[in-house]
C-alpha cells in the first residue's frame, strides 16, 4: 500500500546525513547531469521528502509516508533520489548522490 512504501540507500557513508527527494523529470532522459561528486537524475518541481541520517552500517531510510509527503495520486510518475553528505568524495565536493528510481503510483 502507498502508506508502506519506503525509499532505502544502501553503501552510503556511516551517521551522515542526507535528503531523500522526489521529482517529475528524468533530467538529461535519466543520464543525469554532474551534481558534486554524482549524477543528479531527478528534477521537476522538486520536493524535499524526508531529511535522513545513515546508520551505522550505512543505510538511510524514509520513515514518513512517501505518498503524502510528496503529493502523489494513482497514475503519478515520479522520480526519488537521496543527496548525502559525504567526505570522502573523489572530486573533493564533500556531497554525493543515490541512484534514482521511477516509481508509477497504482491504485
Amino acid at each position: 500500500s502507498a502508506s508502506s512504501f519506503t525509499l532505502v540507500a544502501t553503501g552510503l557513508p556511516a551517521n551522515q546525513p542526507g535528503l531523500f527527494f522526489q521529482g517529475n523529470n528524468a533530467i538529461n532522459a535519466g543520464l543525469g547531469v554532474q551534481f558534486g561528486d554524482g549524477l543528479r537524475c531527478v528534477g521537476g518541481a522538486a520536493k524535499r521528502l524526508q531529511v535522513v541520517v545513515s546508520d551505522s552500517t550505512g543505510t538511510s531510510r524514509t520513515t514518513v509516508n512517501i505518498s503524502s509527503a510528496g503529493q502523489v495520486a494513482p497514475g503519478d510518475l515520479r522520480r526519488y533520489q537521496l543527496w548525502y553528505s559525504d567526505s570522502n568524495t573523489i572530486c573533493g565536493s564533500l556531497f554525493n548522490l543515490s541512484n534514482a528510481a521511477e516509481i508509477t503510483w497504482q491504485p
